[in-house]
């Protein structure tokens, strides 16, 4: 190929058009390397942007009219994944769930006490169906109902407080069940992205709320085991369960929202918005 300048020369160009020349020659070269750089940081771009979508999870977008039914369905797609547990995502398995504490304390009402529950198996959790959904994605809320038939609830309690002005103190194992149990959760997120400029929800906030329609409990009191105050104690938790439960409710609650903010928080800061939200 001929240089610029020899070109120039052979061609008999003055000195100023030539200059033109190369200068013409030059943006050009400079405008190609642009759109080149322009284009490889848009390939980039849309490799960071697009992530494989794995079996567990049927996106939703949100200009979708029927969103929320896209959203249950996925919920309910997730259910045996849940059962079995989602490696990648350090979520573990929920059949059986285990929860290693919860703290709960009511200081008004019949029911003063402050109670501790540990080493705690739940079964059951698997069966759940989820019914229905609202949701403000703009704003990343997400409010749910929850149909669990039944849960079997076992471990380890320890209780202090008074119960009808009487003190109570009892520690031990606890076994329950809970039938028809209907729960409602709202989630309250908030996105935000990691070192790479991936982005995700968080949970900054969770209520929940259940209704029982049938509950059986039973203690092993190593306290008050083999006497009158043990079996007293048995009787006295399954005669006024509704009662009792009613009581403890709002304590019970924040226990468990508590417990699965960090739960769902596990999942979602580890899952990108365009897997399961594509055009978020």
């Amino acid at each position: 190929m001929l240089s610029l300048s020899f070109y120039c020369r052979y061609e008999k160009i003055n000195y100023l058009s030539c200059v033109a020349l190369r200068i013409l020659s030059f943006s050009k070269m400079c405008t190609v390397l642009i759109f080149v750089f322009i284009a490889a940081a848009s390939c980039e771009f849309v490799k960071n942007e697009t992530f494989e979508t794995p079996e567990y999870i049927l996106p939703c977008h949100k200009a979708d009219p029927n969103i929320n039914k896209c959203l249950a369905k996925t919920f309910n797609h997730l259910r045996p994944y849940l059962k079995e547990g989602i490696k990648e995502l350090d979520v573990p398995s929920i059949d059986p769930l285990i929860i290693e504490n919860l703290l709960m304390e009511n200081g008004r009402g019949a029911f003063r006490i402050k109670a501790a529950f540990y080493n705690i198996s739940t079964n059951g959790a698997s069966n759940y169906s989820v019914g229905s959904i609202k949701t403000d994605l703009d704003n990343y809320i997400i409010e749910l109902g929850v149909i669990l038939p039944r849960l079997e609830v076992k471990g380890k309690y320890d209780v202090n407080g008074n119960v009808l002005l009487f003190p109570v103190k009892t520690r031990g194992d606890f076994w329950a069940v809970f039938l028809d149990v209907q729960g409602a959760a709202k989630i309250f997120g908030k996105e935000f992205q990691n070192n790479e400029n991936v982005r995700f929800m968080k949970v900054d906030k969770i209520m929940i709320d259940f209704r029982l329609k049938k509950s059986r409990f039973r203690i092993k009191d190593v306290v008050n085991h083999g006497n009158v105050i043990g079996e007293a104690m048995n009787q006295f938790l399954n005669n006024n369960a509704n009662e009792l439960i009613s009581e403890m409710k709002p304590a019970a609650n924040a226990a468990i929202a508590k417990h699965f903010k960090g739960f769902l928080n596990g999942a979602f800061t580890k899952l990108p918005l365009k897997v399961w939200l594509p055009d978020a």
